[in-house]
């Protein structure tokens, strides 16, 4: 009797203990992405199923340093990581790299990409943010030209994040032109602000696409399209510039026929009448979602209400979470911890 009584505590301590160390054990991770409100400018993030993080743009300075805890909250607390491998800026304007000096007192960075650090910029306070990313990244920052990729650790399906533009240049440029025609939608005035020498990231995972082109401007959208696509067919489509009508130039978004388009906007900035209706007519997009209801325009002419994570001026800065499955074969789309609202198959 006692031999049993010794076995049966011997095999409810081992029962015990896997039921305690169970919950320690790291889940396997799928390929999640972030668009993280920060009020009109950008912050996507981007966790690998190798459980690498990439953030693209860190929203503005100040602001109490709201636009850094919404990132850190969303990197910790629900992604559950404790640093940041990758920061890339697109470009030198205030609402894409204005908040690095914050984020970085919060988050540790490992690494640091940009298309170049230079000495003169758009904005009065160029000089004051400059010298903040300069201190934050310890002048170790990498630049990228189009046709570079930023390495990733392996995990699953096939990775890569490419650039596609840098600095007004685009993958390709000069290569063997093919026949696509985009007459119907002439060039625009030349763009000289820093918007034109924005970053375009491709992040492919197996068959999976997701296009970033940061605030790239008309013309340079235009280089992507025509009359070679230099792009090909995406799946998800990061709604360019905030959705300005100075971007997503309807040749580019018909050549690259994007399944779901998410749109980080703010409440009195981006989503303008102009892009968002060449969303709306692109007959390949299923899927429109945005961060924010733009207050001064229609509800014909924002996102449906169900995907729009932020639909008050004053609100709480809920995110929107694209999740794709273990197989790489569909991918979900939910505001914040919620419910999927939509999924879509991968192309």
């Amino acid at each position: 009797m006692k031999r049993l009584v010794i076995l049966a505590l011997a095999l409810g301590t081992a029962v015990l203990t896997a039921a305690t160390v169970r919950p320690l054990v790291a889940a396997a991770r799928q390929l999640d992405i972030y668009f993280i409100d920060v009020e009109g400018g950008a912050a996507t993030l981007t966790v690998t199923p190798a459980g690498e993080s990439i953030l693209v743009d860190c929203g503005w300075p100040g602001q109490n340093g709201r636009d850094a805890n919404r990132i850190a909250h969303v990197l910790k607390g629900v992604a559950r990581l404790s640093q940041l491998d990758h920061y890339v800026t697109t470009h030198w304007h205030t609402d894409h790299y204005g908040g690095i000096e914050q984020l970085a007192k919060l988050v540790p960075i490992r690494s640091y990409w940009d298309r170049g650090v230079t000495d003169t910029g758009d904005g009065g306070d160029f000089q004051t943010l400059m010298a903040a990313y300069k201190r934050t990244s310890g002048g170790q920052s990498r630049a990228l030209k189009a046709g570079d990729s930023i390495p990733l650790k392996p995990g699953g399906l096939p990775l890569k994040l490419e650039i596609l533009a840098s600095g007004g240049k685009v993958v390709g440029e000069g290569a063997a032109e093919g026949a696509i025609s985009c007459a119907a939608h002439p060039a625009k005035a030349v763009d000289t602000s820093d918007n034109a020498k924005s970053l375009a990231l491709m992040l492919r995972y197996g068959s999976f696409d997701f296009l970033n082109c940061g605030d790239l401007t008309w013309n340079i959208e235009h280089k992507l399209a025509c009359p070679t696509n230099r792009v090909g067919k995406v799946d998800l489509w990061q709604v360019t510039h905030h959705g300005a009508d100075s971007s997503s130039n309807p040749a580019l978004v018909k050549a690259i026929e994007p399944r779901c388009a998410v749109m980080c906007n703010g409440p009195k900035k981006g989503g303008s009448v102009e892009a968002v209706r060449t969303i709306k007519n692109t007959p390949s997009i299923r899927g429109f979602f945005a961060l924010h209801r733009n207050v001064t325009s229609s509800a014909d002419d924002n996102a449906a209400p169900e995907r729009t994570a932020n639909l008050e001026e004053q609100c709480l800065g809920e995110f929107i979470h694209v999740r794709l499955n273990d197989g790489g074969t569909e991918y979900s789309v939910q505001k914040g911890t919620g419910p999927t609202i939509q999924s879509f198959r991968v192309q």
